[in-house]
């Protein structure tokens, strides 16, 4: 067995024995609690160099970072550009963009269970990858949401959207899914200014709230919703981190061109192309208080995301090479406690792009 699948196992082995996955269904009857036992760095890679994506398993026992844990599970490469994932009960959803698949993978071993190809008639190109009360969600940049189950692995309902949809959060009974029109970029994101309101009963798209130009990232802490909308990179349009409130207006927060929600916190970060310095910020999503995280030392920041049982940020980044950051090179990733502090820095893969993290319900 290759060695870094064999000190995943080895990481992963407590989940496995007891966990209700929800994919298969809980044991009502079983006491559980929520546990955490490391994170997935997904490498989007580099098309233009021919690097392809590529995955990296964070171990809290070990505090070691494995790399390119997926091609060392099944013996080939993850992919073109892939752009988040999920672990969601027993499986893994890994969204491969310019692969144009999902990658299903067991959760523990890594092994691939299922790749869902798309073509037009379904949806094109998949950005974003979210789950949901047995169902995964997957924003198709041709202009779709498609929904699947997580028994049959099979696709079971798909709802057109706005153009090239991005990033998607759940809230309530709704899933909140941002339009860029990112492909419009030479026309000013002319369709790129809304959010598509889905209510999750029916699958149908209720409403589109206009919220600015070119939104892509999107997070809830399951009550409150958030997108940063990327404007056009002018000073005249810059990024700027909003909430959708329930009545469906929208109100402006702050600056922003990355964050993560979890533990009851928003944060955020503001690191326009050319920016003389990075902004770290933190929004107590229950209050609306709005503090610095004082991070320092992050070159060219990629992804941040929040472990919700944990508590520990994360922020990815690309290294520099000749004052620029270097997209063809590996990456890192730093772990913060949620006082600013850091616990430890990892290398990662070409290209970090999202975090995502390995969360099990296990036996008390």
């Amino acid at each position: 067995m290759n060695k870094f699948i064999s000190r995943l196992l080895v990481a992963a082995l407590p989940l496995s024995f007891a966990a209700c996955s929800d994919d298969d269904g809980p044991d009502h009857e079983i006491e559980t609690v929520t546990v955490s036992n490391g994170a997935f760095i997904v490498n989007s890679g580099n098309l233009r160099n021919n690097i392809p994506g590529s995955l990296t398993f964070i171990d809290y026992a070990t505090g070691q970072a494995l790399q390119d844990v997926f091609k060392a599970a099944n013996g080939r490469v993850l992919g073109d550009t892939p752009q988040n994932a999920v672990v969601y009960g027993s499986k893994m959803y890994i969204a491969v963009y310019q692969s144009n698949l999902i990658e299903v993978v067991d959760r523990v071993s890594l092994k691939s269970l299922k790749t869902i190809p798309f073509d037009a008639s379904e949806g094109q190109e998949p950005r974003f990858v979210l789950a949901h009360e047995g169902k995964v969600y997957a924003s198709m940049y041709n202009g779709y949401v498609q929904r699947i189950d997580t028994l049959s692995l099979s696709i079971d309902g798909a709802v057109k959207v706005g153009p090239n949809p991005e990033e998607m959060c759940v809230a309530g009974d709704y899933l909140y899914v941002a339009n860029s029109d990112g492909m419009n970029y030479q026309n000013g994101y002319a369709d790129g200014c809304t959010v598509s309101k889905i209510a999750l009963g029916s699958f149908t798209e209720e409403k589109k709230i206009n919220v600015g130009i070119n939104p892509t990232k999107m997070a809830s802490d399951g009550n409150n919703v958030y997108v940063i909308t990327m404007g056009d990179y002018s000073a005249a349009n810059p990024a700027t981190l909003r909430q959708i409130v329930n009545d469906n207006t929208v109100n402006a927060i702050a600056p922003a061109t990355l964050m993560g929600a979890g533990a009851g916190k928003l944060y955020f970060i503001n690191a326009p192309y050319g920016a003389s310095s990075i902004d770290y910020k933190v929004l107590d999503t229950a209050t609306g208080t709005i503090s610095a995280f004082p991070v320092s030392g992050v070159d060219s920041p990629a992804a941040i995301a929040v472990d919700p049982v944990v508590g520990d940020v994360f922020v990815t980044s690309y290294n520099m090479v000749g004052g620029y950051a270097s997209y063809s090179t590996p990456g890192y990733v730093e772990q913060y406690k949620a006082d600013g502090s850091l616990v430890k820095h990892y290398d990662t893969g070409v290209g970090p792009c999202y975090v995502n993290f390995n969360i099990a319900e296990v036996a008390k």
